[in-house]
């Protein structure tokens, strides 16, 4: 089989394709083209890659889910991060591959696709799945555009609602308590950061000392924490719109403050310390985002605290702005979503409160209570 790569010679990125030569049955390599920048090699690749599946894939009649399937994920995670194809891949090997691989490519129908679904509801939550829909949808998707398949079963799939978040927040009274609780413990920092800032677990053990401006009080959230065969490395955000510098309290901008002079005081002493990161483990490593959130949950549990994800602090943030009445694109900004809606929809039932907030003043103001109803 024909693969296709990119290979930087001098100061030119050069696309080649490497096949298998029927008469010497050596691999030979081929140039497909030179370009000085990446992205336009990048663009290249992807069209020699088509070429190979018209010319290479096995006949559709033949060709059953799972060849069709791994060959697209080897071809296609140049354009995902390695924990995403990762992820992909498990998920086809784990799940996808068991109960729908066998079937023929072409044969495969929406009414599949639908009980792979409905299998798995119990097992999974509705995020989840809809991870693994969004792996099916991608490589069929494709195979409808090369003419593998007729239709994309994918698109009439039933797609599992998520669970509507309510209720796993703390509201302003159980967040003091919260504050009054972890005040001088390893806890403190991460907890004031996800409730007073609204950051994600993984940005907030993605921060290094450089995205705090103690000047201007702003903190720039650029990277996160992820997993990585067993590593935890440091990676860009997977949005562009989580890429943000935003204002931050003075008060969490004296407590990064003291900590890093406390920082140089144990340095000074002889004690070893990361020179970048904020959050480190014993041996100077980037930490988890699963280490960070079994050591809330158990915090809670040891304070008798009302038991919420550690994400869930950064829903009462949101929560808390909303019932401040703070514009909701601000909002939006500040948590890094990608466009408003995101917004409007995680926090509708926040938002319907503050709607019937609104209705209850308007009555109020314009109408007499005593007045008598005609």
């Amino acid at each position: 089989m024909s693969t296709a790569f990119i290979r930087k010679r001098s100061k030119n990125y050069i696309v080649y394709l490497e096949y298998l030569d029927k008469k010497t049955n050596k691999k030979k390599q081929k140039n497909m083209g030179s370009y000085p920048l990446k992205r336009d090699a990048s663009k290249r690749l992807n069209e020699v890659k088509e070429e190979i599946y018209n010319d290479e894939l096995l006949v559709p009649n033949e060709m059953v889910l799972e060849d069709y399937i791994l060959d697209f994920l080897e071809k296609y995670k140049i354009n995902l991060s390695i924990t995403t194809y990762k992820v992909y891949t498990r998920i086809c090997k784990k799940y996808i591959i068991p109960l729908l691989g066998d079937i023929k490519l072409c044969e495969i129908k929406p009414i599949h696709v639908q009980d792979y679904v409905d299998d798995l509801l119990d097992l999974l939550t509705p995020q989840t799945i809809k991870v693994h829909l969004n792996v099916l949808n991608l490589s069929l998707k494709r195979a409808y555009r090369l003419k593998l398949i007729k239709e994309n079963p994918v698109q009439f799939v039933e797609v599992p609602k998520n669970r509507k978040y309510k209720n796993e927040i703390y509201n302003a009274e159980d967040m003091q308590k919260l504050l009054e609780k972890c005040y001088g413990t390893s806890m403190e920092l991460p907890i004031v950061l996800a409730g007073g800032l609204g950051l994600r677990i993984s940005e907030i053990l993605g921060l290094t000392w450089n995205n705090v401006d103690f000047s201007d009080f702003t903190i720039t959230i650029d990277k996160i924490t992820v997993r990585n065969d067993g590593e935890v490395i440091l990676k860009d955000p997977k949005t562009e719109s989580s890429i943000r510098t935003i204002s931050a309290p003075k008060e969490v901008i004296l407590m990064l403050k003291q900590l890093k002079k406390d920082r140089l005081a144990a340095k000074l002493r002889g004690e070893k310390s990361h020179r970048e990161l904020i959050f480190y483990d014993k041996n100077l490593n980037p930490v988890a985002p699963d280490v960070l959130s079994k050591k809330f949950r158990l915090f809670l549990k040891d304070n008798n605290l009302k038991h919420i994800r550690f994400h869930d602090l950064r829903h009462s943030h949101v929560t808390l702005l909303i019932d401040a009445k703070v514009p909701i694109k601000v909002i939006s900004e500040r948590v890094g979503h990608s466009n408003i809606n995101t917004t409007l929809n995680i926090y509708s039932h926040a938002l319907k409160e503050m709607d019937q907030e609104a209705s209850d003043k308007i009555s109020s103001t314009l109408f007499n209570k005593d007045r008598k109803m005609s």
